[in-house]
C-alpha cells in the first residue's frame, strides 16, 4: 500500500542518495530548474521551507514506511482546477517494478479527490521512453510537445477527473 503523505525535512538525505553518482542532466530530467547540481540536503529543506508562501507542495511517496519517492504539486491554477506535477523522482533501484504508475495514479487521485482538481499534467522529455510509458498506463495523454532551451523536447501530458 502506497501513501502519499507532506515531505519532511528528514525526507532529504533520500533524495541526495538517490542522486549520487548521478549526472547534471539525471537532476535536470526530474527535477527541472528546482535544484542545482548538485543536489544537496540544503537545498531540499530549503524548498520545503519555502513551500508555504510558495505555490507548490512537496510530497513524498510511502511504501510500508519506507520513503520510495518524491512529488511535487506545482503551477496550481484554482480558476481552472489544475495543477503541475513535477519533480517526480522514485529511489532508482525500485525502476520497473511498477510501483512508479501505482505511485502517480495515487497521486492523481489525490489531486482529483481530496485538491478537487479537474486535470493534472505533466512534462517529460521524449527520450525517457520508461517514463512515457507509465504515464500513459496511468492515463495521462500527450497534448503538446515543446522544445527547451538546452535542445531537449518535452511532451505535456495531461489528465483529467473521470468524475467529472
Amino acid at each position: 500500500m502506497l501513501k502519499i503523505l507532506p515531505l519532511e525535512k528528514a525526507d532529504a538525505v533520500n533524495i541526495v542518495k538517490w542522486n549520487d553518482n548521478k549526472t547534471s542532466d539525471f537532476l535536470l530530467q526530474w527535477s527541472g530548474g528546482g535544484y542545482v547540481y548538485p543536489v544537496s540536503e540544503k537545498q531540499i529543506t530549503d524548498r520545503i521551507e519555502a513551500m508555504s508562501s510558495s505555490g507548490y507542495k512537496i510530497y513524498k511517496i510511502v511504501h510500508e514506511d519506507e520513503m520510495i519517492g518524491t512529488i511535487e504539486m506545482i503551477n496550481v491554477d484554482e480558476e481552472n482546477k489544475s495543477a503541475k506535477i513535477g519533480r517526480y523522482l522514485l529511489n532508482p533501484e525500485l525502476a520497473g517494478k511498477g510501483y512508479g504508475a501505482i505511485a502517480l495514479e495515487k497521486f492523481a487521485s489525490f489531486a482529483f479527490n481530496e485538491m478537487g482538481l479537474k486535470k493534472v499534467w505533466l512534462s517529460v522529455f521524449d527520450f525517457n521512453k520508461a517514463a512515457i510509458r507509465c504515464y500513459e498506463k496511468v492515463g495521462l495523454k500527450s497534448v503538446s510537445q515543446e522544445v527547451r532551451d538546452n535542445g531537449w523536447t518535452a511532451i505535456n501530458m495531461e489528465i483529467t477527473n473521470p468524475a467529472i
